[in-house]
């Protein structure tokens, strides 16, 4: 038997599946009938990971990781 109309809401049912169902794609969901739509599979996540710091240089003296400002340094010319 194809219904016409949908047994819960009784909205006017448009598919093959859904007359012969006798409920809307919405009231089969609510009553059991069919199973809920699923979301697709979200895509996994990429953690990108921050380059490593390098180790300071075992010689070096304190202050020689500082890069040095001479260009903002007064010279002779600039006075």
């Amino acid at each position: 038997m194809l219904w016409r109309e949908c047994r819960s809401c009784h909205r006017p049912l448009r598919s093959e599946t859904s007359q012969a169902l006798g409920y809307g794609p919405e009231c089969a969901e609510k009553h059991g009938l069919k199973p809920k739509r699923r979301r697709p599979a979200a895509r996994p996540r990429v953690r990108r990971l921050k380059p490593a710091p390098a180790p300071p240089d075992p010689d070096a003296l304190p202050g020689q990781t500082e890069m040095a400002l001479f260009f903002h340094q007064p010279t002779l010319d600039s006075l």
